[in-house]
């Protein structure tokens, strides 16, 4: 027989693959350090971790040898009422990641066009490339805001769909009202990722009621702390969460991963009270890392602060810091080969790499 490679798909052969953290445990097994040593400050988790509560709600949770529900019922109550919407406005899924893919099935044709403003989350080129559609970016300004100006000047007649992250990871900054209302008005769809939209000011949920074409993604993974559990929803009209429920895996949401939701929301006044812990060491961080030289933090809503390193090679800074286990992130793609994104962690935590900062760019 022939080579088995003759049956590929060849437009996912020709793909890069998306590139995911390390684990903490195989880092400090390669860095040679002890697992305790690990700072991992690269994707964005709350550093609280996993609530004593939800602990004991997983241990006590009677079913999960059964398959979970498929309509995920109570999970999308929940979550409408934390939304303030209707539940047949929310669908919930395996991480915002797989609310991004079904939205792509359900709506895009191959080579139908879906425009992005880089830089921004990365997988979005990657899942509009996995569903057959061809993915724009149009540049952010060098402070990474949209200009609505220059928004207005684009030609939207040749996109079926357009992605705003908000706050914009990786630089933090949210969109701006006017851009947002703008891009509503427009005959397309309104894709709006706010993964990290609790440490924001504002929110899009209120232009759900008179703008059918917004689609709202939100997360488990970042302020609630269960990353590990992969549970994401969306928030959208009535039309377009019966029909992406139509074409979604009914068991995505699994029945340990639905009872912690469950509980975390039901926990509300205690992740509220992290976010403005991590908000306040994010705030004393950016401060403080200022009066580093070679060092200029972006203003930030989100649990992360991008900086921009001069007169030191970034790549190099990452690396430096990964070996003492500190671990950031570092993009080499232009224009952020000059940065490095940090989550905000406890203020310990944020001490420790502010020391470390200090003593390599002195």
């Amino acid at each position: 027989m022939s080579s088995i490679a003759k049956f590929f798909h060849p437009g996912f052969t020709r793909m890069r693959p998306y590139s995911p953290i390390e684990p903490p445990d195989q880092l400090a097994k390669r860095l040679g350090l002890p697992p305790e040593q690990i700072l991992k400050l690269d994707a964005n988790e709350n550093p609280f971790g996993l609530h004593p509560d939800l602990r004991r709600a997983l241990a006590e949770e009677k079913y999960l040898h059964v398959y979970p529900d498929p309509a995920q019922v109570k999970l999308r109550a929940a979550i409408a009422a934390y939304a303030k919407l209707a539940p047949n406005q929310v669908v919930a899924g395996a991480g915002a990641d797989e609310l991004l893919d079904l939205v792509m099935r359900l709506f895009l044709q191959p080579g139908d066009q879906v425009l992005g403003f880089s830089p921004s989350f990365s997988y979005y080129d990657h899942v509009v490339s996995l569903n057959h559609g061809k993915y724009q970016t149009y540049p952010r300004k060098a402070d990474f805001s949209l200009s609505l100006k220059e928004v207005k000047e684009i030609d939207f007649s040749a996109y079926k769909m357009v992605i705003l992250c908000s706050p914009n990871n990786p630089s933090g900054n949210p969109v701006e009202k006017k851009v947002l209302e703008y891009l509503l008005q427009q005959d397309l769809l309104v894709l709006l990722d706010e993964a990290y939209g609790e440490f924001a000011k504002e929110k899009g949920t209120d232009y759900l009621a008179e703008h059918e074409n917004l689609i709202i993604l939100r997360t488990f993974s970042k302020c609630f702390a269960l990353a590990g559990m992969r549970v994401g929803y969306g928030l959208m009209a009535p039309i377009i969460a019966q029909e992406l429920m139509k074409i979604k895996p009914p068991y995505s949401v699994n029945v340990a991963a639905e009872a912690l939701a469950l509980k975390a929301l039901a926990h509300w006044p205690i992740y509220a009270e992290q976010i403005q812990q991590i908000k306040a060491s994010r705030d004393w961080f950016w401060h403080e890392v200022r009066k580093v030289p070679g060092l200029t933090p972006f203003p930030t809503e989100a649990n992360f602060i991008l900086c921009r390193v001069t007169g030191y090679e970034a790549k190099k800074l990452k690396e430096e810091l990964e070996q003492e286990g500190i671990l950031v992130r570092y993009f080499a793609q232009a224009p952020l080969r000059d940065c490095i994104r940090v989550t905000a962690g406890t203020q310990a935590q944020m001490a420790r790499l502010l020391r470390a900062l200090q003593e390599k760019m002195a």
